[in-house]
């Protein structure tokens, strides 16, 4: 990596878990010796798109909040995402909704409404389990296993219905079935009368970082529609991910 690579590939680390790093596990991370690292990460400084911590570590400024801010109200991911949510309701008459980490909690980002009288309601911002609904299985699936197991250590599973799984074991096997199937399904077991569908969003390494559902009252799903509505939302979630997913990828 030149110079402007390597400072490009600085900020992205920033933006990664844990959010603060020293100067020698950044220039690892670079290719990069300790001075030269420094180098770099002082015009970030200077810029204000990296600050320094009271301990001498790094971390994003208040520049790189900004930006984000700006791109997100002008451009945003919302802002892209948005017309490919639009589609699939359009498409099933359903409820379609893009899902994120948010500081390693499943959290609905964007969605659009079904335009069926009787539908699936929801609201911005509002959290998943990871074990129930397509959603939290979804992006549960991708966690680094550390992560998750760690999760299901500290936190108990909740029986939202009947069919929920709470035992940490049995959420693990589901979990690694989503990954090998590459979609999930969440049938009744975070509300009775829903059924979801949910797909990865990756970037060009692979990498699932959001995911795309399609919920419906289950007494509308027969077994035809069920695959359809599956077929349809991991096309629309391959489609956000060649458009989208390339720029979100950190080597």
């Amino acid at each position: 990596m030149n110079s402007a690579e390597k400072t490009v590939t600085l900020l992205k680390i920033l933006a990664r878990k844990p959010y603060v790093y020293g100067v020698t596990e950044l220039g690892e991370k670079i290719g990069c010796g300790k001075s030269g690292t420094f180098k770099l990460l002082n015009v970030l400084v200077q810029e204000g798109l990296a600050a320094q911590t009271p301990e001498h570590k790094y971390t994003l400024g208040m520049v790189s909040y900004l930006l984000g801010k700006c791109y997100e109200d002008h451009v945003g991911v919302v802002r892209f995402v948005r017309p490919y949510l639009e589609r699939l309701r359009d498409l099933t008459g359903e409820t379609a909704t893009f899902g994120m980490l948010v500081n390693g909690v499943p959290t609905s980002i964007c969605r659009e409404e079904g335009t069926h009288m009787v539908r699936v309601m929801g609201h911005l911002g509002g959290t998943r389990p990871l074990n129930a609904g397509a959603i939290g299985k979804m992006l549960g699936a991708y966690m680094g296993e550390a992560d998750l197991r760690r999760h299901l250590l500290e936190t108990p599973a909740h029986a939202y219905t009947e069919r929920t799984l709470t035992d940490p074991e049995a959420i693990l096997e589901e979990l690694q079935k989503v990954r090998e199937q590459g979609y999930a399904i969440s049938d009744g077991d975070f509300n009775l009368d829903t059924i979801s569908f949910g797909a990865p969003v990756t970037d060009t390494s692979g990498a699932v970082w959001a995911a795309v559902a399609l919920s419906a009252p289950r007494t509308r799903v027969d077994a035809a529609t069920r695959d359809r509505y599956l077929f349809q939302v991991r096309e629309i979630a391959a489609q956000i991910s060649r458009e989208l997913g390339q720029t979100l990828v950190v080597d």
